[in-house]
Formats: structure tokens, sequence, C-alpha cells
């Protein structure tokens, strides 16, 4: 029992130094050695659990079941197992299997026997993880008085991947000497105290990687230096762009982790949501690594870890707007408000009224003399032409009705130039839009829907759970006599939007982009309409949920973000937007809002034409009535 208290206070020590408060002890102790131990926990506010692995022999089975289950509000627990029970190496063989030896149990394995051996025999094929933290305690024996205590060397077990090739590392820590009251660090045996655990094991040199290299653009049959040839070009950079970009950064992290690749040649990204294809792959661990981003759904994030944004995935619906979009004869009235328009009107109104009483004035209380006297309605018009900015050939002749009239032009030069700058400014701006902004009212329109065919687009569209995707591919893709013909290319796809003003084509817009920029002149891009299909999301590299390799993965994807790495990548292979320069080009305004202007004028002369034939046929009537009246009048003798 002496022997064991300093155990028992390295024990206590090594969890207070890690901040530990949950621990499980597999012992073969008697109650009365346990006892100490207890005390000592308990007194450090330590809870432990000890389970007898001689009384419970029989009860062993479902052992971590029953302990070890992690689906609880515990991130992290302590397991300390004594090696010299006989029921070790079962112990050892479950957590293997149950695969416990990992970043969420810090193992502390002790032998009485300080036999090495025995570790190695029961580890050398343990499916240990990188991130796993297990030490070994090994007892060492030194010719020093009672009062110092006893030695313990500490050892960092892990293995970087048994069954990816690699092998068990047992690395030694430190010394730690302990008597019955408390513990101390006698000494640094290696440098693993300058550095993190992760940091300890980032040379994989031995180990190979399984990586899901996703190419939907190839046949697979296609010799697997072909495939890899495509992935590392730089040609034809907006093909697989996405699976490109995530490659590219893998090598990067092979570069630092000097790790080997293995390829499993895929075309799909998924088949439904997160089985199938390549996040199938990722998702029952047959691989480790995958080439393409994901976007992280809820159903995903169940079976694999998103670790950095690579990118933004944008399904969208280009199309330009069709010559039959409609008049926009309202351009001409949206400088003014309403209120404004009809006080305007009233002005001069007024003014023509003003107008007609200076010229009587001038013409009776004045004795001025005009070449002839204005009417109400010349007045007007008189006033209409000063708001038109056109003068009058007739002004009056006093100083006060000649400043009344500079008053109305000053007025009308102030309202024309602002109604005709924002006119033009409206007219050689952004060209007409469609009023289709939703996908919904694109499934109830009249357009014809072209979309893309490759595999992640059609699984969408198939699968999705919107109402308006299902009602999109009910109504454009299912009610046609051939649904087949819905499918292009991306490059003849884009081509016939531009040639076919009213056609929809539907694809990832960063590919889409690349030959909108080959094919459309500037003012062509600047006249297209987009629809989001889906909401724009980002896609991530993702790894396993349960990989061991997530966390060093993870932060150097990070550092690869910070150093620029990613961005520079993202940039070349990736599009976000399309760029087009006004000035490059002279913009044409269309019969959309120049057929206005001619209608208003062609009802003017239709209504004057009215007017006039009304006016003929009353000075008729008039004459007609006149010479009736005479030839009633007694003829005189």
């Amino acid at each position: 029992m002496t022997t064991n208290l300093a155990l028992y206070r390295l024990l206590v020590f090594n969890l207070l130094e890690i901040n530990l408060r949950n621990v499980l002890v597999f012992h073969c102790w008697s109650g009365p050695e346990a006892y100490p131990l207890a005390v000592m926990m308990s007194e450090s506010h330590i809870y432990s659990q000890y389970i007898d692995l001689q009384q419970n022999a029989g009860s062993l089975a479902d052992i971590h079941k029953d302990y070890l289950d992690t689906d609880n509000d515990i991130t992290k627990m302590a397991v300390f197992l004594d090696l010299g029970c006989p029921q070790a190496g079962f112990i050892t063989n479950q957590s293997s299997r149950a695969r416990t030896y990992n970043r969420r149990f810090h193992w502390l394995l002790f032998d009485p026997m300080g036999n090495l051996t025995n570790l190695a025999e029961l580890f050398v094929r343990a499916n240990i993880s990188l991130d796993a933290d297990v030490t070994y305690i090994e007892r060492r024996a030194e010719e020093e008085d009672d009062d110092e205590g006893e030695i313990f060397v500490l050892h960092d077990v892990y293995n970087k991947g048994s069954h990816l090739g690699g092998a068990l590392n047992v690395t030694i820590d430190q010394s730690v000497q302990c008597n019955g009251s408390h513990c101390w660090v006698r000494d640094y045996l290696s440098d693993l105290h300058e550095r993190t655990r992760l940091q300890q094991r980032m040379d994989l040199t031995n180990i190979t990687f399984r990586m899901a290299a996703l190419v939907s653009v190839m046949p697979l049959t296609s010799k697997e230096e072909v495939l890899m040839g495509f992935l590392t070009s730089e040609e034809d950079a907006h093909l697989d762009s996405i699976s490109r970009l995530g490659y590219r950064l893998i090598l990067h992290i092979q570069d630092i982790l000097h790790f080997n690749l293995s390829y499993i040649w895929v075309t799909d990204w998924s088949i439904q949501d997160a089985f199938g294809g390549a996040i199938g792959l990722l998702g029952n661990e047959s691989v480790e690594l995958c080439s393409s981003p994901f976007i992280a759904t809820w159903n995903r994030i169940h079976f694999v870890h998103p670790m950095t944004e690579l990118a933004e995935f944008r399904a969208v619906c280009i199309f330009r707007t069709p010559h039959n979009a409609g008049i926009k004869a309202t351009v001409f009235l949206e400088p003014f408000k309403p209120s404004v328009w009809l006080a305007f009107g009233a002005v001069l109104i007024l003014a023509g009224c003003l107008l007609w009483v200076i010229f009587r004035l001038e013409q009776h209380g004045m004795q001025r003399c005009l070449e002839f006297m204005p009417s109400l309605l010349s007045s007007c018009l008189i006033s209409l032409g000063a708001a038109c900015i056109q003068g009058s050939h007739l002004l009056p002749k006093s100083t006060g009705g000649r400043l009344a009239f500079i008053a109305i032009m000053l007025t009308s030069f102030i309202m024309y130039n602002y109604y005709t700058s924002i006119v033009v400014s409206m007219l050689l701006g952004s060209p007409v839009r469609s009023n289709i902004k939703t996908v919904q009212q694109l499934a109830d329109s009249s357009l014809d829907v072209g979309i893309d065919n490759v595999p992640f687009t059609k699984a969408y569209l198939t699968s999705s759970p919107r109402s308006d995707i299902r009602s999109l591919y009910r109504q454009k893709v299912e009610n046609r006599r051939d649904p087949s013909t819905v499918w292009y290319e991306p490059e003849e796809g884009v081509i016939k939007v531009r040639d076919q003003p009213g056609f929809v084509y539907i694809s990832e817009g960063s590919f889409m982009y690349h030959y909108v920029e080959k094919h459309y002149l500037p003012r062509e891009i600047s006249d297209l309409n987009e629809i989001l299909l889906r909401q724009e999301s980002s896609v991530y590299h993702m790894i396993h949920l349960n990989s061991s390799y997530r966390e060093l993965i993870t932060q150097l994807e990070v550092r690869l973000v910070e150093c620029g790495l990613t961005s520079k990548q993202r940039r070349f292979f990736t599009k976000t937007r399309l760029q087009t320069y006004t000035n490059s080009f002279v913009i044409q305004v269309g019969m959309e809002y120049a057929a206005p202007l001619f209608l208003s004028l062609l009802a003017g002369y239709s209504m004057a034409l009215v007017i006039l034939l009304m006016e003929l046929a009353w000075k008729r009537a008039e004459r007609q009535t006149m010479t009736m009246g005479r030839s009633l009048l007694p003829q005189e003798k």
C-alpha cells in the first residue's frame, strides 16, 4: 500500500495539471488498497469511478457502452488502466474496437512490472489515433532515501494510423517524482513539452491517405495519368473547378505533412444528399480525404465535419430580356410624383390666364397696339411653350408683363433641366430587366428552359424538397414531350441564351461565367438577368466527423487561409461575378422606351384631326344654317 501511495499521488497530480475532473479507474486492487486513492480524488474535487476487473470479469462485454459512452455532456474524460490485471488485454482490445484511443479520452496506462514489451504486444495493432492522448507510466527504481519518494517516467504513446501504414510510437516525455504528499516534475527527458501533441506528430511520411478524386468531365476509364494530369493542369480552369481547387489545397497540405495519396476516382458529388458519390465515401470512412468541397447541409454534418470555406456556390438561371418584355411608358412620368405633375399643370394654366389678362390690359388700358389679340387658349399655349423651353413670338409689351413671362420661363427652365436629366439617366442606364424575379415566377412563365447536365444540378432538381423547385421541374422538364431535350452542354446553353432572348439556362454560376465572357459582348452581358436557383452557399473541405486527422488538417487549412494560398487558388479557379465596362460600347435606347413617344405623337395627331374635322363640320353646318335663314327672308322689290 505504501508503494501505491506515490502512484495515487501521481494520478491526482497528472489530472490537476490538465484540469480534468472526471476519471474512470480500471483496477484489480482490493478495497483497502483503492481507498486512499478515492480519498485523494475527493479532496482534489475529482469525480472518480472504480471498476474492479476481477470482481466484474463476467460483465465486461458491454463495459464501453456502460462507462465510456461519450454521448453526454463530458467533453473529455480520464481513464486509468492497470496493465498488470489479467483482464487488461481484453480491455485494450475492446477499447481499440470502440475507437476510444482518441482526443476525447486521457488514458493513463500503468504496468507494475514496468515491461515495455508487454505494452508493445498489447498496442502494436491497436487502433490508436493520431490525436490519441495516451500516457504510459513506468516506475523507475532509484537509490535515494524513502523520504524523497519514487520516480515515474511518463511516455507518450500514439500511432499515426495503423490501418494506413503507421507504426506504434512510444516517446519518452518526462520524469515525475512523488511521495505520499505531493509530486513535482523532476526532469524533462525530451522536447515534447516544447510543442503540442499535434505539432509533435506532423510528420506522416509512411502514411498513405485514401482520397476520393472527383472528375465529372472525363470518363473514369481513362488512364490514371490522364486523370491526374487533368487535376494538376491549369488549362480549362472552369472544368471541375471546385474539385481542382480542393485538390490544389490538398497538395499544399501534403507538402507539409509528407503523406502519400491513393486515389479513388468518382464522378458524382452525391446521389442523395449525404449518401452516395464522393460524400458517401467520406461518410462511411472509405476515404480520408476528398478533392472536392461540399455544401454543409443538415444531413451531411451528422457524418462529416466542415473544415474551412473554400468558395461560394451559386446555382443560377440566366436569360436575356425578351424583346416583347412590354412598353415602358412610365419612365417619362417617374421623375415627378403625380402631385407634382398636377401642381405644375395648374401653374401653367394659371400662367396662361395671367398672360391673357395682361394682353387684354395692354390692349384696352395701355393702348398698346398688338398684331392680334390672343385668345385664352392661345395664352395657355404660350405658357406650355415656355414650359417646353420653346419661347414665344408673341410677348407682352409692358415691363410688368415681361417680368411675369420671365418668371414663367425661369420656373420652366429649372423643371425642364431636372426632368430631362432624370429621363436621360434612366434611358441610358441599365437595360430593361425582366419582371421574373423568383423561381416560381419562372416556372409559371412561358419561357423555354435549358439545364446543365452536371450531376449535382440534376440531383438538386429531382430531389429538392422546395415547392418552387418541384414546380419548375414538373412544368419545364416532365411536361415536355421529350424531357431529354432540356439538357444542354454549358457552352451550347450559354450561346443559346445569347442568340435567343427569353431562353433560360440553369447551371453553376462560376462554370457559366467562363463561356459568357468568351462569347458575349459587353452590352450583351449587361442585358443578362439572373435568378438564384438555390440560396447562395459556401462550400467547405470535409473530413469524417470522427477522423483522428480532423484537428491537424483543419489547423493546416486555416493556415492556408491566413497566408493567402486559399484565396489565390480561389481567384484562379472560380468567378463570382461578371465584369462589364459601360464605356466600351454605345448604349442604345430600344423601342420599349421609344414606342410611347411615337404612340403619344400618333394619338395627338389623331385627336387633332378629329377636332379639326369636328370644327369643319361645325362651320359647314353654321354656313348652311345662315344660307337657309337668308332664303326665308322676304325679297325686296
